[in-house]
């Protein structure tokens, strides 16, 4: 193919010699105006010297400015919009907050309700215990006045079960007792002693004690009953080995108690008419509360009509 177009301008050549010498003249016109032309335009700062239009640089720097400017706008609508979801944030952080703080106060309010509840149940539990050992209380006071009133109305009888009869009033005084099985009373009756002046005698007790209960005289002075009989007032001593009170410190003594009560048995309010003194045992220190040592006040009086009467039956001294 090559060789073809070779001889092709070789046979042109020979025939047509003025068209190349014409072809070079054009040739050489259009270098020399495209050299002018470029040297122009470099001169004129239009180009390069490599020719390269400094106006497409300008128009590309231009388009460089406008997407700068461009980003920066997208960037400062960005921060914009950053700031607003930081605002948004702190918002949410703030009603997350407050709503945390209503929840900790409705667990407080919660808690306090809890508590109110707990108050209030303790409250109805010990009033309904209350209640019941009232209750209780109440049926011993009934079973003890009448057996009071059974025994003076039927002497016989009474003489027949005396013993039993007294140890079944003094168990009923023992079951009003709170936690009366912890606490181990046991309850005695002493009266003035029909030939000595100094000291009290056994007259009746409750179940629980030893036959040496009735060995004891109570002294009228130096003794927690002595002193009961004395003063006709109720005598409480919450530890008997304490020195601060009236108490007789028997040698060779086997007590497994640490409180003594001590009432007088007596009727009358002006001037008391005294035939004996009700002693009651508790195991533990300060053993018996208020409404417990007016329990054993109110199961003395109740007693009084029958120890009267048992004590007149004998011929004991009495007022």
């Amino acid at each position: 193919m090559t060789e073809d177009l070779i001889e092709l301008l070789e046979m042109l050549n020979k025939n047509s010699g003025w068209f190349f010498d014409f072809l070079v003249i054009i040739i050489a016109v259009g270098l020399t105006a495209t050299l002018v032309i470029h040297i122009y335009r470099y001169a004129t700062g239009k180009n390069d010297w490599l020719g390269r239009s400094l106006d497409e640089g300008d128009q590309s720097s231009q388009m460089a400015m406008i997407q700068l400017d461009t980003c920066r706008n997208e960037k400062e609508e960005l921060e914009k919009k950053v700031l607003l979801l930081e605002q948004d944030r702190q918002e949410l952080m703030d009603l997350l907050k407050e709503k945390d703080q209503q929840i900790d106060q409705q667990k407080n309010q919660l808690a306090k309700a809890e508590d109110e509840i707990e108050i209030l149940k303790s409250l109805y539990e010990e009033l309904d215990s209350k209640y019941n050992d009232e209750t209780y209380t109440m049926s011993q006071i009934m079973y003890t006045i009448e057996e009071v009133a059974a025994a003076i109305a039927d002497q016989n009888r009474f003489q027949q079960n005396r013993d039993e009869i007294f140890m079944n009033l003094l168990d009923y005084l023992v079951n009003t007792l709170k936690n009366f099985r912890k606490k181990q009373p046991r309850v005695i009756i002493h009266v003035k002693h029909p030939e000595k002046n100094d000291v009290l005698v056994h007259f009746a007790h409750s179940s629980g004690h030893s036959h040496r209960v009735k060995i004891y005289e109570p002294p009228i002075h130096g003794s927690a009953a002595g002193r009961a009989w004395r003063t006709k007032e109720i005598y409480y001593v919450p530890d008997v080995e304490s020195p601060d009170y009236e108490y007789d410190q028997k040698k060779n003594s086997r007590k497994v108690y640490r409180t003594i009560l001590c009432v007088p048995i007596k009727a009358g309010m002006m001037e008391p008419t005294r035939i004996g003194v009700l002693t009651i045992t508790g195991a533990p220190v300060d053993a018996y509360e208020d409404i417990e040592i007016e329990r054993a006040a109110l199961f003395a009086s109740l007693l009084f009509p029958l120890v009267y009467t048992d004590l007149k039956h004998r011929g004991g001294n009495h007022p």
